[in-house]
Parts: C-alpha cells; structure tokens; sequence
C-alpha cells in the first residue's frame, strides 16, 4: 500500500505539471491569454485529466521507436520540470487548493477514502483479461516499444488499447525491480475523491444532473474494486467515462447558471461582457472534453460512441465562424489517435482491429481477414452469451432469451432500471416538446444522445455487462437527478415519479449486492502481507514452444493465464502453431504461416 501511495501521489503530480502545460499552450494557440481558462477552482480535474491523455500519446509515440523504460521516463520528466516552471503559478494555486482540502476535516474523509482503494489495489485477483494479454502487452511496451505483427503471435495484442500505454508508462520496473499495475486504482481514488466532494451541500442545488453522474462514480467503484489491481482496459475506459460525463454535466449546470445571469442582465440593461467570456469557455470545454471522447475510444472501442459529443462544440464554433479554433481542435484530435493508429497497423496491418472494413494496408505481417473476422465474431456471440461463432448471424429475437437467461439478479436488476429510465427520458422529451415555447439545450441533448448511442452500440454488438457499465450506471442516475430538480407538480411528474422510485429500487439491490460483496472481500484480504509493496502479477506454471524461425515462446501449462513474468508468452498455443517469425530477431516481428 505504501508503495502504491507513493506511486499515486508522483502520478497526481506529474499528470498535474504536464496537463497544466498542455493546457496552457493550448490557450496561447487559441486566444493567447496568459492563463489557462480552467485555472480557477475546478481546475484539478481538467489538468490531471489533459495530462492523463498527454502522457499516454506520449508513451504510445515513443514505443514506434523504442521500448516504453527508463529513456522514456527521464526524457518526460525533462518536460515536466520546463512545464512546471513555465507554469508555475498556475500550478501553485491549485496546489494551494489540494492542500487546502487535505488538511481539513474533509480530507480525512478523502484519505480514507484514498487508503481504501490503496487496500483494494495492492492485493487480490486478477482480472481474466489481464493473465491473457494486458500484462504481456505491457511487457512488450517495456521491452520492445511495437513489433511488427505482434497480433500474429496472439490475436489479442491487436487489441491495442492506449490504456496499456499509460499503464506501462508506470510500471516503473526499471526503478523499483516489479512492474507496478496501480494505474486504474489512481485512476479510481481519484474519481471517487472528486465524486464524493462534488455532492458536498448537493440539497443546497437545483440542477442535480451532475449529482447524479458522480452517484454512478461510486457505483462503478463499488463494482470493480475487487479487481482494481488489474491493469484491465475495461476499467480504465469506464472511469475514463464517467470522468468526461461528469464534467460535461459540471459544464451545463454552469450554462444555465450563466443563461439566469443573461436573463437578468437583459432585463437590467447590464452588459454582458462578463456573459459572453464565459460562455465562450464553456465551448471551449466542451470541445476539450470531444477530443477526450476521441481518447476514449483508443481505449476501447465499444466506448468510441461518445464521440457523438463531438457535434455541439463543432456546431457552436461553426456558428461563430471560429476556423482557427476549429482547426486548432481536429489537430488535436489528430494528434492524439495519430500514434494509435499507426501501432494498430504495426501490430495487425489492420487500421482498426478488428474490423476489416477498412482495408488499406497491404503488408506481409497483416493477420490474414479470416482470423480477423473469427475474432470478431467470437467477441459478438460471447457478449449475446451464444458461445458459437456459427450464430453470429441469429437475430435478436434468438439469442435475447439465452443473454437475459444468464444475467444475475443485481444485474437484471439494473438492465430494468435503465429500461424504465429510458422510458422517462422519453416522457420528458415529450413533455418540453408539448410545452409552449419548451426546447432542450442542445449540450443537454448531445450528453443524452452520447450516452443512449453507446448503450445501443453496447447492445448490438457485445453486450457484456463490464463493457457498458458506465453507461449502465450513467442513464438511471441521470434521470433521477433530472427528477429531483424543483419543478411545478403535475401528472407528467407524478408518473416520472413513480418510475424514479422503480429505478431507485433497481439500483438499490446493485449497490446493495456489492456493498455486501466488497466487505467480504475486505474481511478476507486484511491480513494479506501486501501493506507495504503490491501484490505482483500471477506466475501460472509454463511450458516452452518453438515457433518456426526458432524463437521459444512460454504458453501456459493450463487454462489462458500467461501472465506478465513468462516472456514472450503466448496464451494459447494453437496461435502459437500458426506463426513464424519474419527474420532472424524478434524485432523483426511475425507473421502467419
């Protein structure tokens, strides 16, 4: 635990100094103030979220041209000092504030909260996942940086989530001698600080859609805390999620805070200079927070739907003729998918793994679109709980019973609340629209649209629970949010009403069933000797293959658990079988037979 404090409290820092500077030079493109807009009280989680994606595009660049180690390292932490000093008023401020907070009687809330998930991340199981690929694909992060037709050796090094990237970034094995896997536990202490102090006097409010969004934070801790000491791309993506909700919501209570203002200004005859800056900040969030959209789909693709955000700032900037602003945020968002999409086709010669509708690249590493196609498929059919890649074709109406069939209770449960949540979305859209005059923001309406297209997306293509969590949690809690803002009393709300008391029953068995599930967990786990450093990764039991081209790869004696310490592995040896290597060196990379 000690260990992973530590390793936090450098991430906190580092993500700070390189997030600040992001911003910062961001703002001197656009507008060429001295100071970043978000240098203001809610600037913490703006600038470790920039440094978050920074860092890893970063460590995703670095690896075309070398392995992710101390090099990598020492040449940032030369960047972060320069950022630092450039920016260190900036950075004092919101240093001011963190320790502010610390010491008080809050922050003893905080740093409870902070070695609670500290207890949960130095020990435990491992995500299936993890034994499969995510520790051996940040084992080649570490050693090789990419090899060509690494997907060859094993399909799921394709998958090439940009999370990895950061995670090995942190591993920190060249410093420490065990490679670290605590970046999801930062990742989760710091969302459920935020959470928790974001709902601080949440009764003295009106708008409680933020409110809401950070109820579903603490929901999905609750859920993955036992496995948070894996470096899991599930998790990651989900906080990475709910982050970008929650701070879309922060960002629309401020717009109707600042439409109240322009009311009475325009009533009053005051000028509305103060108005229109701040308006023009929003956008300028929101097109920040569309370019993290675009991250998150680097890190998983299931969850590449929240792009969708992505209209409203374009619309907005459009409409003020902004081409400069415009410009300046596709690069941006060019920057950041640029080094995924080149180590995508590095690895599979694929553009996006795995699908094979873009065929542009034509390389003798490519895995041949046969495989491609199986891998996909098999994803599919697991997530509808058919288990056969011959029924990938099988409509919905066949394969719905058999999903449904093999739910547990907490999560039918929740699939029902996000049923009658849905529904009184849809009552409510119906009721502004019947209303004189009615009309929902367009900001409202893109975070609504967001999230109902990564559910339906969620659905129709692999609908296992962990892939669409957030999304799960996200719909019921905003909606319940949506109904506990004050207004008139009327039939549409008394039906609204009750069906609010459906989704708050519905929720309540989840948290309930965790809640019972994570004490367990700690009653079992307090006197595991990990208080000091992490657990490390497993080390199932091996055997040596010999590919063709004479390279001995370990594949596991039994089960699919490969692990991070058996280098290079290979989970399954029948992928094994059907590779060579494409020279005498491993750098050379593979290809199939």
């Amino acid at each position: 635990m000690i260990q992973l404090l530590v390793l936090w409290g450098y991430l906190f820092a580092i993500n700070a100094c390189i997030g600040t500077g992001v911003l910062r030079i961001l703002e001197k493109c656009l507008h060429g103030r001295q100071e970043s807009s978000f240098a203001r009280e809610n600037s913490v989680p703006w600038i470790e979220l920039a440094g978050v994606i920074a860092i890893t595009v970063y460590a995703e660049a670095f690896s075309l041209f070398g392995p992710v180690g101390r090099e990598a390292h020492l040449l940032l932490l030369g960047v972060t000092a320069l950022l630092a000093f450039w920016c260190r008023q900036t950075l004092k401020k919101a240093a001011g504030r963190v320790l502010r907070i610390l010491f008080s009687w809050d922050g003893a809330l905080y740093l409870c909260l902070i070695l609670l998930t500290a207890l949960f991340t130095s020990r435990g199981m491992q995500h299936t996942d993890t034994g499969i690929y995510h520790a051996q694909m940040i084992r080649w992060y570490e050693e090789y940086g990419v090899v060509k037709g690494l997907g060859n050796l094993q399909q799921h090094f394709a998958y090439n989530s940009a999370s990895l990237a950061y995670a090995a970034f942190f591993s920190m094995k060249w410093l420490v001698g065990q490679s670290l896997h605590g970046t999801n536990g930062f990742l989760q202490a710091f969302m459920v600080v935020w959470a928790v102090r974001g709902l601080r006097g949440a009764w003295k409010r009106q708008n409680h859609l933020a409110d809401g969004c950070r109820i579903a934070v603490l929901l999905y801790a609750l859920v993955v805390s036992e496995r948070i000491m894996s470096p899991a791309t599930d998790f990651s993506a989900m906080y990475l999620v709910l982050w970008i909700v929650c701070l879309w919501a922060d960002l629309l209570t401020e717009g109707e805070e600042l439409q109240k203002r322009a009311d009475f200004a325009e009533k009053t005859c005051s000028p509305k200079e103060e108005q229109t800056a701040a308006e023009s900040n929003r956008i300028h969030g929101y097109a920040l927070l569309s370019i993290a959209a675009a991250y998150v789909a680097s890190c998983k693709l299931s969850a590449g739907c929240l792009v969708v955000l992505a209209v409203y700032p374009l619309v907005k900037l459009l409409q003020g003729r902004k081409w400069r602003s415009i410009f300046i945020y596709l690069l941006c968002g060019v920057l950041v998918l640029a080094p995924w999409l080149v180590r995508n086709v590095v690895i599979s010669g694929w553009l996006l793994y795995p699908f094979t509708a873009l065929d542009l690249f034509h390389v003798d590493w490519k895995i041949p679109a046969e495989y491609v196609e199986h891998d996909s498929a098999q994803i599919k059919v697991w997530g509808r709980c058919l288990y056969d890649v011959t029924k990938i074709d099988d409509p919905i109406s066949s394969w719905l019973p058999a999903w449904w069939g093999e739910k547990r209770r907490e999560e039918m449960m929740l699939l029902i609340g996000n049923a009658i949540a849905a529904a009184g979305l849809a009552l409510g859209a119906v009721r502004t629209a019947a209303a004189r005059c009615g009309r929902l923001p367009l900001d409202k309406a893109m975070l609504y649209l967001a999230v109902l297209c990564s559910l339906a997306g969620w659905f129709l293509t692999a609908p296992f629970i962990r892939y669409g969590l957030a999304f799960l949690l996200l719909l019921p809690c905003m909606v319940l949010g949506e109904w506990i803002r004050p207004v008139r009393m009327g039939p549409v709300r008394i039906l609204s009403g009750f069906g609010c008391v459906g989704i708050f029953l519905c929720l309540g068995m989840f948290w309930d069933y965790y809640v019972l599930f994570d004490l367990v967990w700690v009653k079992q786990n307090m006197r595991s000797a990990y208080y000091v450093t992490q657990q490390d990764y497993d080390r199932p039991e091996v055997y040596p293959y010999e590919i063709e081209g004479g390279l001995t790869v370990y594949i596991p004696k039994e089960g699919d658990n490969i692990s991070y310490h058996a280098f290079p592995g290979d989970a399954y040896q029948s992928m094994a079988e059907r590779v060579k290597m494409r020279g005498d060196d491993i750098r050379d990379g593979f290809m199939t037979k």
